[in-house]
This record gives C-alpha cells, sequence and structure tokens, in this order.
C-alpha cells in the first residue's frame, strides 16, 4: 500500500543528488575555465617581461607595471591561492609512490622528478641581490653572472655564479636554509606571505660546506612573497622604518616606481644545463 509512496520519495532523493552533482560540475567547470584563463594571462604577462628584458636600454617603469599586473591577475582568483601555490612549491618532492615505481622508459620516477628551480630574471638593486645572498660579488674583480633558486624539501637553495675577471674559473657558492611562511595581508586586502629563511649551510667556491653550527651562527633572511607558481616568483625586501626595524606587510610593495626591493625569479627549466655553460656545475 505504500509503494507510490516510497517511489515518489525515492525519485525525490534522486532528483537532488543529481542536482547537487550537476552543482558541483558546474562549480568546477567554473573553476577549471578560471584557472586556464589565469594561466594563459600570466604567460602572456611573462612573455612580456621577457621579450622586455631582452632590449637593451629599457623602461623600468613598463616593466614594473608588467609584474605589478602580474601580481594582480594571481590575486584575482576567487580563492587566494599564493598561499597554497608556494606551500606547494617549497615542500615539493618525489612522492614514495614514485620512488618505488619504475617509469616506462626503465628509469626510476625519482630521477625524472624535476626540483622546482627558478633563475634571478631581474632584480631592482644591488641591495636586494645582498639581502638573500653572499655579498661576494661586490669583492675586487669579481662579477654576478647568475643567481639560481631551488626549493623543495622545506628547503631555500640559492646559487650565486661569480665571475672572477682574469684567467680564472667561475665560482659557484650555495646558500642552503629551511624556510618558515607566515600569511599576512595588506590594508588593501592584498595576500602577501612572510618567508623566513634560516641559512645554515654555505658550500664555497672550492666545494667545503661551512655549517653553522651554533644558533647564534645562523643567519635569518626575511621576504614578502606577492606572486609564486611554478613559472615565476615575485617578492620584495621588506621595508624599514627609520630605526632600522622591519614594518609589517601592510602597504603596497610596488609604491616605489624604481622597485629596487623587488626580486623576480622566473622558471628555470635546464639548471644543469645551465650550470654547465657556466662552467659551475
Amino acid at each position: 500500500p505504500f509503494t507510490g509512496e516510497d517511489d515518489a520519495l525515492e525519485i525525490s532523493v534522486t532528483s537532488k543528488k543529481n542536482r547537487k552533482n550537476s552543482e558541483k560540475e558546474a562549480k568546477r567547470s567554473a573553476r577549471e575555465e578560471e584557472n586556464a584563463m589565469q594561466s594563459a594571462q600570466i604567460d602572456a604577462i611573462l612573455g612580456s617581461i621577457e621579450d622586455l628584458l631582452e632590449t637593451t636600454n629599457y623602461d623600468v617603469s613598463q616593466l614594473m607595471s608588467y609584474i605589478k599586473t602580474l601580481v594582480d591577475v594571481g590575486n584575482s582568483s576567487i580563492n587566494q591561492v599564493l598561499t597554497p601555490n608556494l606551500k606547494s612549491l617549497v615542500s615539493a618532492r618525489p612522492s614514495s609512490k614514485k620512488r618505488a615505481t619504475k617509469s616506462f622508459s626503465g628509469e626510476d620516477e625519482e630521477d625524472s622528478w624535476k626540483q622546482p628551480s627558478f633563475r634571478l630574471a631581474w632584480v631592482g638593486s644591488d641591495n636586494a641581490i645582498c639581502h638573500i645572498g653572499t655579498s661576494l660579488h661586490k669583492v675586487p674583480l669579481a662579477r654576478l653572472q647568475e643567481i639560481y633558486l631551488l626549493l623543495g624539501y622545506n628547503r631555500w637553495e640559492l646559487l650565486e655564479v661569480i665571475r672572477i675577471l682574469g684567467p680564472f674559473p667561475n665560482v659557484r657558492n650555495t646558500l642552503r636554509g629551511d624556510i618558515k611562511l607566515e600569511k599576512k595581508r595588506t590594508n588593501d586586502n592584498r595576500e602577501g606571505v612572510r618567508l623566513t629563511i634560516a641559512y645554515n649551510s654555505m658550500v664555497d667556491g672550492t666545494g667545503k660546506e661551512i655549517l653553522a653550527g651554533k644558533e647564534d651562527n645562523v643567519k635569518y633572511v626575511k621576504l614578502d612573497i606577492w606572486f609564486a607558481s611554478e613559472k615565476a616568483i615575485v617578492c620584495t625586501v621588506p621595508a624599514e622604518d627609520d630605526e632600522g626595524d622591519e614594518y609589517e606587510v601592510n602597504a603596497n610593495p610596488f609604491a616605489n616606481g624604481n622597485g629596487a626591493s623587488i626580486l623576480l625569479f622566473v622558471a628555470e627549466e635546464n639548471l644543469d644545463e645551465q650550470l654547465e655553460k657556466l662552467r659551475a656545475a
């Protein structure tokens, strides 16, 4: 006697499930479309930056405009993605599953895994370089060639390639440190991340590793991250007040037109090859 009511109830429940599934599918499609549009915008902006940097006497204000647009595009997503993107890069490592399997070519999957690698494409001042590096490029007859950055394993690894004028080989210094992330938000609701690097190891040009040892010898370096993806990273050196104290992340990081505090890293797909070319492998 209750068959008709049961059938009606089952149809109603099924209809609700189908409607929920349709809504989820619509939201997923919308996110995928938004991500695709955002990725295309990022590629276009990075292409414009690359073209500009290849010209002589380029307009710094135009470059600053491109970098600001890149940051704005990264912040345009409905769901803020800077922090999860940065965490993904910082914590990257081969999965245990990949370590245990072989690829179709017979190579270990771990060997085919690429650690997130970047090249310092542009920096606004020598002070910003010294902030993150060794400053050894400032010694007489030394010239900075390239700076590369490797992330993963919750570590920051900075490679400086320095050319010594004369019949001398290039020198590579490597700084390594642990990373701590702290999410911030500016007064204009811009998303940012305060990244603190605890440098506790340096490999000098001779290949000798120097460990910090005591906590007093660890060098702490702070950066504010404004854009992060597998394609590029935009960061700034935190501003200081007259007493040398760092400001909180609460102001427009691109208000200064010369970009003295800005560092732009772009993805480096062939790091080993580039180091070989620089004779710094």
